[in-house]
């Protein structure tokens, strides 16, 4: 007869047995997933301009980017993620990677710029990013608060259905349904998709700028259409628009 004293012990080296198990077979997953990703990647297989994430599996930063940028990565610029220092075969590197998380951008085959460590300031790592792919007018506009001159966008007059987007990050931030003819030269719109933007006071103007990004879009009034009452005056060049 097996005395309680007894169950209490064999439950204890179950348990003790079982812990151990189930650590080594982690362990071994992650060896194994760790050894895929070292591998170095092949550059025939990368885009023609492409973003590289450098990083390693103890990095908290690498875990915080990936959180904040790339698990819900909208751009059009291609990305990849490595646990591997090296370039990818047949590329170069400007110089040696020695932090996690390093982003690199190539550009046929070779680096252009790099971005070094990531402190959760996901706006600073966008604006990074728009500082290599924007052109000087966006520049201008976007990091510098500038505006394009009235009945020059090239999305003033577009009548598409489709969406309205961060040029950088690629969130929505405008429905083409919302838009309308202001007669003000610059695209208009009456309403923005829910939590898309975010605001601040600029003399006795309302700047509006994207929440994703943080680059300057325009600003916004209260002589709109119904049913908001509002217009958001927009700038073409910081807006890429996609259609349905």
């Amino acid at each position: 007869m097996i005395t309680l004293p007894t169950l209490f012990k064999l439950a204890k080296y179950f348990i003790f047995f079982f812990l151990i198990t189930f650590f080594l077979s982690t362990s071994q997953a992650e060896y194994l997933k760790l050894d895929t990703t070292k591998k170095t990647l092949d550059g025939t297989k990368l885009a023609k301009k492409q973003l590289i994430v450098y990083e390693s599996v103890t990095c908290g930063s690498c875990k915080a980017f990936n959180k904040d940028v790339t698990d819900n990565w909208k751009s059009n610029y291609k990305i990849n993620k490595t646990y591997n220092f090296e370039a990818p075969t047949g590329w170069s590197l400007t110089e040696a990677v020695w932090a996690t998380p390093t982003i690199v951008m190539f550009e046929d085959g070779k680096e252009t710029a790099r971005y070094t460590g990531y402190d959760g300031n996901k706006q600073e790592f966008w604006r990074w990013f728009g500082l290599q792919t924007l052109s000087p007018e966006q520049k201008r506009i976007a990091f510098e608060s500038g505006t394009e001159p009235a009945f020059s966008g090239s999305l003033l007059d577009n009548k598409e259905p489709g969406y309205y987007v961060d040029p950088l990050t690629g969130e929505k931030l405008f429905r083409s349904d919302t838009k309308f003819t202001s007669g003000t030269g610059w695209p208009s719109f009456f309403d923005p998709i829910p939590g898309s933007l975010v605001f601040k006071e600029d003399g006795n103007r309302i700047e509006v700028l994207s929440a994703s990004s943080g680059i300057h879009l325009g600003h916004v009034f209260n002589d709109g259409p119904p049913p908001s009452g509002m217009r958001y005056c927009i700038n073409s060049a910081v807006l890429k628009f996609v259609a349905d």
